[in-house]
């Protein structure tokens, strides 16, 4: 699963990426976009995200659709941030079983730029439905902290002062 989800991710396979993820981990995602929707009174991360899809259809979509329509909209808003998380190598080391329901898998991760330097990252899988499915990763949590910052992106610079 670790390997699958891995290769998602590289190929922006958004949907494949958002089928290996743990519900939990689906939803601390789409809890982050819930948040950063309803703060933004504007409508302008809910468009920047979603188009023209209205609050009442964007609160339909199920979590999976929430990560993959995000994903794909900072392939086109935030590329330089993917291509980071998608050009690179992976290679998984092992795994660590921390019983009844987690595993840790220790992988080794080289972006395909010159002068790289390869990082050992753990991620967490936990069983849902008796399937391994992805927790946690690294990945996940530097663009839900990219994330973060979305609605200071999307407001307009303030005029510059007068002189």
């Amino acid at each position: 699963m670790a390997t699958e989800f891995q290769a998602a991710l590289r190929g922006m396979g958004w949907q494949a990426a958002a089928l290996r993820i743990h519900p939990e981990g689906l939803r601390r995602f789409h809890d982050l976009i819930d948040m950063l929707v309803e703060v933004d009174e504007s409508g302008a991360t809910l468009e920047a995200f979603f188009g023209d899809m209205s609050a009442a259809r964007y609160r339909a979509l199920s979590s999976g659709e929430v990560f993959a329509r995000v994903l794909a909209s900072m392939r086109d808003h935030m590329g330089g941030l993917l291509h980071a998380l998608v050009v690179r190598r992976v290679e998984i080391i092992g795994a660590v079983s921390e019983p009844p329901e987690l595993a840790h898998v220790v992988y080794r991760s080289e972006a395909q730029l010159s002068g790289a330097v390869s990082e050992l990252r753990v991620m967490t899988l936990k069983k849902a439905d008796g399937r391994w499915l992805v927790l946690e990763t690294p990945e996940l949590e530097v663009i839900r902290e990219a994330l973060r910052g979305t609605p200071r992106r999307l407001q307009p610079s303030p005029p510059p002062p007068d002189r």
